[in-house]
């Protein structure tokens, strides 16, 4: 059950974080620097001569790591969301 919950409150927190993410990251330098840094280091790897395994190898490494950070993410506003209802109800402004 729980596991069912956390899947539908994920799928339902996901369009409103995605906008949410966008929206503060044009306005913070450090997700700005922090993504040129990845842009250079993306057109560094699609120069290399690599052979198809070891691309193939990087790739594979490089989805499982984007697949990591969006579940980080999903859970990091998650926890976020969970936070703000208990600051809410420990001021008696919401009840749960």
């Amino acid at each position: 059950m729980v596991k069912d919950l956390l899947r539908t409150l994920k799928a339902l927190a996901g369009k409103r974080r995605e906008l949410s993410l966008i929206d503060m990251g044009k306005r913070d330098p450090d997700y700005e620097e922090a993504m040129s840094r990845v842009v250079e280091l993306r057109d560094q790897y699609e120069g290399m001569d690599l052979s198809p395994e070891n691309r193939e190898t990087i790739d594979s490494m490089l989805d499982g790591l984007d697949t990591l950070e969006e579940a980080q993410v999903d859970l990091a506003y998650l926890a976020g969301l969970a936070d703000c209802l208990l600051i809410l109800d420990r001021l008696e402004l919401f009840q749960l």
